[in-house]
């Protein structure tokens, strides 16, 4: 797993609060996964994915039982995946719905990577680690949350949607979604299944307008990491190297120097001159 790798510290609050409901120990849990309790507060900084797979596995250790993820899923919609889900919810068609969860997945975890595939009669959503695959615990909240979702979306039953869910071996949410007439097969990675034609089927809760709005501010919210992710990749450059700053500038698409020069001493306090000189 890259360092780079993370999840939102939302997505961990959930984890955590579920936990505690279920008998575990919140100070036990963040000492074992090595999770500052201050990383949590408010909007938090993104945690380590390689802490919040100790988390899972620490949540094991302590005694979760092996549903613990499929009872996650309502935590995760309603706090961790609130905003996207509004983005989600408003879509026009399914296929607008999912081509934004692909997108802007990234923002709430990158470690966890969603492709949408057609293939034949059908569509296919891939779930699979960006580098090895999560635990078993946060692939089941997942992918119910998936099925839930799309789901009330279509306002249709889950049987009805679904041609199928793949699930890896150890995941628990088998039973749930047997018991509400969904095929289940085993694979690498969790892939939901879907007749192809549904993808441009309408979603009762389509709102254009609100869709246009949310879809603006994740699109901005996203230009903004990767100006925060290429301003990192700069200080590496001139940690590393020699290239002429006005270069380094031209490399990560600042057409005038001084505007990079400008965001770099916004983000870290001092400009790329005083850093190259350890200052």
């Amino acid at each position: 797993m890259t360092p780079q790798s993370f999840a939102s510290s939302a997505f961990t609050r959930t984890i955590l609060s579920h936990a505690q409901q279920s008998g575990l120990c919140q100070e036990q849990l963040l000492a074992r996964a090595g999770i500052s309790l201050s990383w949590l507060d408010g909007q938090g900084q993104p945690i380590p994915a390689h802490l919040v797979e100790q988390l899972w596995n620490e949540c094991e250790r302590l005694g979760a039982g092996p549903t613990f993820g499929c009872e996650l899923v309502n935590g995760m919609a309603t706090t961790c995946l609130q905003g996207l889900n509004i983005l989600l919810d408003s879509a026009a068609t399914l296929r607008a719905s999912l081509g934004c969860f692909v997108e802007f997945l990234p923002r709430v975890t990158n470690y966890v990577v969603a492709e949408l595939e057609e293939a034949g009669a059908e569509a296919r959503l891939h779930l699979r680690g960006a580098d090895v695959l999560p635990h078993f615990f946060g692939l089941d909240a997942a992918t119910l949350s998936l099925v839930r979702n799309i789901s009330r979306r279509m306002g249709r039953a889950p049987g009805e949607v679904f041609v199928g869910v793949r699930l890896t071996p150890r995941q628990a949410a088998g039973q749930w979604l047997r018991g509400v007439g969904i095929e289940v097969e085993e694979g690498a990675h969790p892939c939901l299944r879907l007749p192809l034609g549904s993808l441009d089927e309408p979603l009762l809760g389509a709102n254009a307008f609100l869709h246009q709005s949310m879809l603006r501010h994740w699109q901005t919210e996203a230009a903004q990491y990767l100006r925060s992710d290429s301003l990192e990749m700069a200080r590496h450059w001139l940690t590393a190297g020699d290239q002429p700053i006005e270069r380094i500038a031209e490399r990560l698409g600042y057409r005038q120097p001084s505007n990079f020069i400008r965001a770099f001493r916004k983000q870290f306090g001092i400009t790329p001159k005083q850093f190259r000189l350890g200052l």
